[in-house]
C-alpha cells in the first residue's frame, strides 16, 4: 500500500497543529496517522485510495454501516425542519422519557 498523501498531509499538519493530529490516540499510528475521506457500509477509504475494513465502526455509533441509507434519510429530514433553534424541541423530550425507561436510575 501507497501513503503518499498521508505522509505529507500529517507533515502539513504538524505545522498547525499539536502533534500533527486532532486526537492523541491518533499519536500511536505507525508509521504516521493516515487521513481518511470517505466511508461507506463497513468500508472507510484513505486519502491515497486505499480501502480498510472498519472494525472500529466510530467506536460504537456506525453499528449500520457509513452512509446507510435510512439514517442519511432522517437525518436530511431533520436539518430540512432547521438545524438549531436555540429553544426547546418536543424530541427533547422523547429522548429523554427513552433514556429513564432504558436507564430507570438516569
Amino acid at each position: 500500500m501507497q501513503w503518499n498523501r498521508s505522509h505529507a498531509l500529517f507533515e502539513q499538519s504538524k505545522k498547525s497543529m499539536a502533534g500533527g493530529v486532532s486526537s492523541n490516540v491518533r499519536l500511536q499510528a505507525q508509521p504516521f496517522p493516515l487521513f481518511f475521506e470517505r466511508a461507506e457500509g463497513a468500508m472507510i477509504y484513505d486519502v491515497d485510495g486505499n480501502g480498510y475494513i472498519d472494525y472500529v465502526l466510530g467506536q460504537g455509533p456506525m453499528l449500520l454501516g457509513h452512509s446507510h441509507p435510512a439514517v442519511l434519510d432522517a437525518v436530511n429530514a431533520a436539518m430540512r425542519q432547521g438545524q438549531l433553534y436555540a429553544g426547546q424541541h418536543p424530541l427533547e423530550i422523547e429522548v429523554a422519557e427513552a433514556m429513564v425507561r432504558l436507564v430507570p436510575c438516569a
